[in-house]
């Protein structure tokens, strides 16, 4: 049985992607470690790296974190919607599954 500290840890909050990507217009991080992730609560920050131009990031965090800003991860499908993904079309009332 988890605690309630494990219960609203990172790995079991809504924002938290495992092993997501640091750059914010990265689609996968081959490097993470299996247990660190990233926190897409709010907005990447604007990081000045060992490039020439800034890089927006997400903060890293290990999945055992905490913070106040926990939210559940919806029991639908692993990304929330159930796996399906509504397209909308103009004129069109029908929802298709992409």
């Amino acid at each position: 049985m988890m605690t309630s500290q494990a219960a609203n840890s990172c790995a079991s909050c809504r924002h938290w992607r495992r092993m997501g990507p640091k750059l914010a217009n990265a689609q996968r991080d081959p490097s993470a470690a299996q247990d660190e992730g990233t926190c897409e609560r709010r907005a990447p920050s604007v990081v000045q790296g060992n490039s020439p131009f800034p890089v927006s990031m997400f903060p890293v965090t290990h999945e055992s974190r905490g913070c106040g800003e926990w939210r559940g991860k919806a029991h639908s499908g692993p990304d929330g919607d159930g796996g399906e993904r509504v397209v909308p079309f103009p004129g069109t009332p029908a929802r298709i599954a992409a």
